[in-house]
C-alpha cells in the first residue's frame, strides 16, 4: 500500500487506474459468503466484475446510460459491485432502505420511476406488494455479473446526475437527494488530512512503507452516504472494504481482522466497554475509529484515544455528498470538533451552520420547495444544526435547529447538550430529552439489569441538576426496557 495513495476524481480513473493496475492484486473486498467462510477479492477481479455488471445492465436495459435503476438488499459483495458498475455506466442509481415499511418505499419508488430494481430476493415483510406492484422490473441482484465484460468509458459529465439517496429523517417524509459523482469524489480526494493522520500515527507504530497495510471494515448499510462514499475512496489508498454485519461484529471482526472501522454512537460505546473490561483481544489489530452519523460523546472518543486508538471524525449529510467537516485533532478541547475540507466553506448564520462547496447536493428530487428550504440563493446549505465556531477555527456542533426545546418562559434548550451530560452517567447507556408538559423531561435506556441501576441515574440526574440553570434542569425520568429507537443512520428518532 504503501503511505501514499493515488488519488482521481472519476470512477472511471478509480476503476482503470486504482483497481485494474496499481493495486490490481490487493485485497480489494473481503465478505462471508453463503458457506460461512470469508472471501477475499482482489481489486482486478473486483474491477473485472464491476465491468460484468455493466455488461449486464446493457444488455438488460438495451443501454445503460441514464436509466434509473434501483439498488434493494442487505449489504454484500453484489450490492458494492452494482454501485460501481452504475457509476461506471453513468446511469443514476437509487439505494433503497430495505428497512423501511412498505408505504414508505412504494412512495420513494413512485417518485423515482426506476426503469429496473437490482434485489436480493430476501423474504421481507413487503416482498409479495413488490413483487404485484414492480415484478416485471426486477432483477436478481447476484446475477448482476452474469455478463461479459464490458469497455468502459469516461463519464461524459461528472456533474451530472448520478444518484438519488432518500434521507432517514428523524421526522417526516424522506427526500430524495440529487448527487453527482464528482460531489461523492471530491471529498475522498480531500478527505486526505485524516489520512495524513493515519499515516502519522502508522509511522510512530512502527510501520514502513513496504510493511503498512490497511484493511476497513464496514457495517454502516450500503444505502446510507458514509459506507456508499467508503466503497469509493478506500481504493484510493489500496485499502481493503471488510464487508460486515453488525448483528455478528465480533465474529465477523475476528475473521476479517481490520485496522480501521466506521461506527456509529453504539458501537463506539460498546468498543469502549469492551477495551475498558480487558477485552481489547476481541478487536484484533484495530486502531482507527472513523466516527460518522451522529453526535458522539465527548468522554468516551477521549477516553479511546488515550488507550491507543486514533479517532477520526466526519461530520457530513446525504445533501453534502458526506463531505463537510473532518477531525484528526486528538487533544481534550477539540476532539469532538472538526474543520472544514478543501472543497468546502462554512460559516454560521443565527448559530446555524452553513456549509457551500463542490460537493454540496444538486436539490431534491422533484421537490424545489424542500430545495430552497436548505439551499439559498448563493448556493449555501443550511444544515439545521447548531454549532460554534472556537478560535482556532473548529467547529463544534450544540444541537439540531429543530430540536431545540422552546420553553414557555421563552428559554431554548438543547436537548444534546443534556443527552451528553446524561450520557457520561456510567449507568446510561442512552437517553433522550423532550419536553413534557412545560418542562424538560428524559427517557433513559440502561442496557442490561436496567431496573437495579434506575436508582442511579435518579441521582445522578439530582446532582447533574444542581449545576444546571433552573429552566435547563430535568423534572422528570422515565425508563425505557429496550434500546432507544434510531433510524438507519444511528440518529435517535425524536417523534
Amino acid at each position: 500500500m504503501g503511505f501514499e495513495g493515488h488519488l482521481v476524481d472519476t470512477v472511471y480513473r478509480l476503476i482503470t487506474e486504482n483497481m485494474e493496475d496499481i493495486y490490481a492484486d490487493r485485497p480489494g473486498l473481503r465478505y462471508r459468503g453463503a458457506d460461512g467462510k470469508i472471501v477475499t477479492v482482489t481489486f482486478g477481479d473486483y474491477a473485472k466484475d464491476i465491468r460484468r455488471c455493466v455488461g449486464y445492465l446493457n444488455e438488460k436495459l438495451g443501454g445503460a446510460q441514464r436509466r434509473k435503476v434501483c439498488i434493494l438488499g442487505q449489504n454484500s459483495y453484489w450490492y458494492a459491485v452494482a454501485i460501481l458498475g452504475l457509476l461506471a455506466a453513468d446511469s443514476i442509481q437509487i439505494p433503497l432502505n430495505q428497512h423501511k415499511r412498505w408505504e414508505e418505499l412504494s412512495y420513494e419508488l413512485d417518485l423515482v420511476k426506476p426503469d429496473v430494481i437490482l434485489w436480493d430476493g430476501d423474504n421481507y415483510p413487503w416482498r409479495d406488494q413488490l413483487l404485484k406492484e414492480w415484478g416485471d422490473r426486477l432483477l436478481p441482484l447476484e446475477e448482476c455479473t452474469r455478463a461479459d465484460p464490458a469497455e468502459l468509458h469516461e463519464t461524459a459529465n461528472p456533474y451530472a446526475l448520478s444518484m438519488i439517496m432518500f434521507t432517514s429523517g428523524t421526522t417526516g417524509r424522506s427526500k430524495g437527494v440529487m448527487l453527482n459523482q464528482w460531489s461523492i469524489m471530491i471529498t475522498g480526494r480531500d478527505s486526505i488530512c485524516s489520512w495524513r493522520a493515519a499515516v502519522a500515527r502508522a509511522k510512530e507504530m512502527g510501520y514502513t512503507e513496504e510493511t503498512f497495510r490497511l484493511s476497513h471494515f464496514s457495517t454502516l448499510p450500503l444505502f446510507h452516504i458514509a459506507a456508499y462514499a467508503n466503497l469509493l475512496h478506500w481504493p484510493l489508498y489500496g485499502a481493503a472494504t471488510n464487508l460486515g454485519d453488525a448483528r455478528s461484529f465480533y465474529r465477523d471482526l475476528a475473521d476479517m481482522p481490520s485496522e480501521s472501522v466506521a461506527v456509529v454512537p453504539s458501537i463506539a460505546e460498546m468498543l469502549h466497554r469492551d477495551i475498558l473490561r480487558d477485552r481489547r483481544d476481541k478487536i484484533g489489530p484495530l486502531w482507527i475509529l472513523m466516527c460518522s452519523s451522529a453526535s458522539f460523546s465527548r468522554e468516551t472518543l477521549l477516553d479511546l484515544s488515550r488507550r491507543g486508538i486514533l479517532i477520526i471524525q466526519n461530520y457530513g449529510m446525504t445533501e453534502t455528498g458526506s463531505g463537510g467537516l473532518v477531525n484528526e485533532a486528538q487533544d481534550e478541547k477539540h476532539i469532538a470538533a472538526g474543520h472544514t475540507i478543501p472543497c468546502m466553506e462554512y460559516k454560521l448564520e443565527n448559530g446555524e451552520l452553513c456549509l457551500k462547496g463542490e460537493c454540496l447536493m444538486l436539490g431534491y428530487y422533484q421537490n424545489p420547495e424542500g430545495t430552497a428550504e436548505v439551499l439559498d440563493a448563493d448556493g449555501w446549505l443550511h444544515t439545521g444544526d447548531l454549532a460554534r465556531i472556537d478560535e482556532r477555527g473548529f467547529v463544534l456542533l450544540t444541537g439540531r435547529k429543530k430540536n431545540v426545546i422552546i420553553l414557555g418562559s421563552g428559554e431554548n434548550v438543547s436537548p444534546e447538550e443534556l443527552e451528553a451530560l446524561l450520557n457520561q452517567c456510567e449507568a446510561v447507556t442512552e437517553s433522550l430529552v423532550r419536553e413534557e408538559n412545560g418542562k424538560i423531561g428524559a427517557l433513559v435506556y440502561c442496557g442490561e439489569g436496567g431496573q437495579t441501576k434506575e436508582a442511579d441515574v435518579q441521582a445522578y440526574v439530582t446532582e447533574m441538576n444542581r449545576t444546571l440553570p433552573l429552566y435547563k434542569r430535568i423534572s422528570s425520568v422515565h425508563f425505557s426496557a429496550e434500546p432507544l429507537p434510531r433510524n438507519a443512520a444511528g440518529k435517535l428518532q425524536r417523534t
